[in-house]
């Protein structure tokens, strides 16, 4: 078994670095993917037939994009130096003043989880938009490639969702006692 089957074999830090290279860049070339797929598919259709299910393709794949970035550039800074600390033994029940760590624990995993609520919301548009396959109507094969590269960043959205809630929060939550941090 490799360490992507036992995330809990890993420390914090690796894990968030195996999470940036593998899972988020995985996630984001779908996102280029689909939104390749949607804009093809845009400039081909004459009919508002799909317009819906493209335009919430294209606004997913955006929002997935901020959402892996803003992981990239605020959170993963965060748990590296989390994990800095926790390894230097820091202890923040001793931050007071202008040399109070400024870390803002708890701000960290409500804004995690406010992201997965924010994305299973256009997923859940997405569901409604989709127009089904097995209808009468006959779409063109951008359209059938476009939706199996949906579902397959919906899977993957999924996939991640379930690795930061299950091996991430727990990682982080730990390090944070670990330095009595309060949340």
């Amino acid at each position: 078994m490799s360490k992507r089957d036992q995330p809990n074999n890993e420390s914090l830090l690796e894990f968030v670095i195996r999470l940036d290279k593998e899972d988020y860049y995985e996630v984001n070339v779908l996102c280029d993917v689909v939104k390749k797929h949607a804009q093809r598919l845009q400039e081909m259709e004459a009919s508002n037939v799909t317009s819906s299910y493209t335009t919430i393709c294209i606004n997913l794949a955006d929002e997935v994009r901020k959402y892996i970035v803003n992981k990239q550039e605020y959170f993963m800074p965060y748990v590296r130096s989390l994990f800095e600390k926790a390894a230097d033994g820091h202890d923040c029940r001793h931050c007071t003043g202008p040399t109070s760590c400024n870390l803002q624990h708890g701000i960290q995993l409500a804004e995690l989880h406010e992201g997965h609520i924010q994305l299973k919301d256009i997923l859940n548009c997405l569901q409604v938009a989709s127009l089904p396959l097995y209808s009468d109507t006959i779409y063109p094969d951008v359209y059938r490639i476009l939706r199996n590269n949906m579902a397959l960043l919906e899977s993957n959205i999924g996939q991640l969702f379930l690795l930061e809630e299950t091996s991430l929060v727990p990682k982080v939550v730990e390090a944070q006692k670990n330095i009595h941090a309060g949340n």
